[in-house]
């Protein structure tokens, strides 16, 4: 839906977001997606992109750059000196505008790729983007919102990982890998941005978080959430 309004302004190959649940220990990882690319090839790309650290260190610093609680749109070509040519090239992306934002706490990154196949964007295009991005980062923004927006209430030591370091009740239970995937999924990551964000595969994910829901006794993140907090009070 959201791929469909976008190409109304514009020929977009695919969209993206980058998030960053803690700015002050910033870790982004690909949490949406969409567009003619694989969930594959999607998640490989995020995986070398991740793991290059100029390429990392450019997405924090692209968030950094946006005014608190305002954004930031950059269109931008990459060079043939860029470490993410290589990348672009084989996908045959030529062009990127990228939305970022940002809180006191969190912040994330919307990108959308121009295929070679429709050419540069014309000024007419980037117009039009221009006046539809902010509502589709908004709504992605609104999405985070929704999923993390529990655990962006606690106390640094509230955290999964903290609470199961300390022993805290039933989170004591859990395995450390256990208390990550809790970590990720309290901030609103998916499945397959927390397989990116740890180096395992979807199902993986999908199995830990099933045992530490069991372990737990909850059902949801909201749960989750609602236990964190009562245990860290």
């Amino acid at each position: 839906m959201l791929l469909r309004y976008i190409r109304d302004a514009a020929a977009i190959a695919n969209f993206g977001a980058f998030l960053v649940p803690d700015m002050s220990r910033p870790a982004p990882v690909l949490s949406l997606w969409g567009g003619e690319m694989s969930g594959y090839w999607f998640n490989r790309n995020a995986r070398t992109i991740l793991a290059d650290e100029a390429l990392k260190q450019d997405i924090i610093t692209r968030i950094r750059k946006a005014p608190i609680n305002e954004l930031a749109i950059e269109r931008w070509r990459p060079g043939p000196t860029d470490a993410i040519s290589p990348i672009y090239e084989r996908d045959e992306v030529i062009e990127r505008i990228t939305v970022s934002s940002r809180t006191e706490n969190a912040g994330f990154q919307s990108f959308y790729l121009r295929g070679k196949k429709s050419g540069w964007f014309s000024e007419d295009e980037v117009s039009r983007l221009i006046k539809v991005l902010p509502l589709v980062h908004e709504l992605v923004g609104l999405r985070h919102r929704i999923v993390g927006s529990e655990a962006f209430h606690f106390a640094a030591d509230a955290r999964v990982t903290a609470l199961r370091a300390r022993d805290v009740g039933l989170f004591g239970r859990l395995s450390p890998r256990e208390a990550e995937v809790c970590d990720l999924l309290l901030t609103g990551v998916s499945v397959s941005g927390t397989s990116v964000a740890l180096g395992i595969s979807d199902n993986s994910v999908r199995t830990l978080r099933k045992r530490a829901y069991a372990k737990l006794g909850v059902h949801s993140a909201m749960q989750i959430a609602a236990l964190a907090l009562n245990d860290s009070g």
